[in-house]
């Protein structure tokens, strides 16, 4: 029997309790961020944000994240992009710290069972410790989440304007 509930209870315990606090901030975070969306068109809903919106504008011919600094009817501007309304795919917003904080979750959930399931027994450097394992599996799969999901913003938030 590879696991034996008696060593890995207490493991098991904080990981759970880790997982679900990673869990439960990321949807506090993504519930805090969503708001109705203003009466009106799709543009209109570009024209409610505020000034300094991190966003993420797909083009024809580009795409950019950047953050907002005006909309008017004729053109979105974003940074030092300038982009004509006639050439906007879709403006999302952008979710960087959810899209980290899942990663921190969900790579340190991984990373702990790998670490305690590649333990076993010997002389090497866990040396049967279960524990040891897991917190640096934890630590490595945080790290691992983390550098995939929250550079790339995987969570991206939800479409503020899409062209028809």
């Amino acid at each position: 029997m590879i696991f034996q509930s008696h060593s890995l209870g207490p493991v098991f315990t904080v990981l759970s309790r880790f997982v679900a606090l990673i869990a439960l901030s990321c949807a506090a975070a993504t519930t805090a961020f969503a708001q109705p969306p203003a009466a009106g068109s799709n543009w209109e809903h570009l024209k409610a944000l505020p000034v300094h919106t991190r966003l993420h504008v797909s083009a024809d011919h580009m795409g950019h994240t950047c953050y907002l600094l005006s909309v008017d009817d004729a053109a979105l501007v974003c940074g030092r992009y300038t982009f004509p309304r006639a050439e906007v795919q879709s403006v999302k917003l952008t979710r960087y710290g959810t899209s980290y904080g899942v990663g921190v979750g969900v790579g340190a959930g991984a990373g702990a069972g790998i670490g305690v399931a590649t333990v076993s027994g010997g002389n090497g450097f866990f040396k049967n410790d279960k524990g040891k394992a897991a917190g640096i599996g934890l630590a490595l799969g945080a790290a691992v989440g983390a550098l995939v999901t929250g550079p790339a913003d995987l969570l991206r938030g939800p479409t503020i304007y899409r062209r028809q």
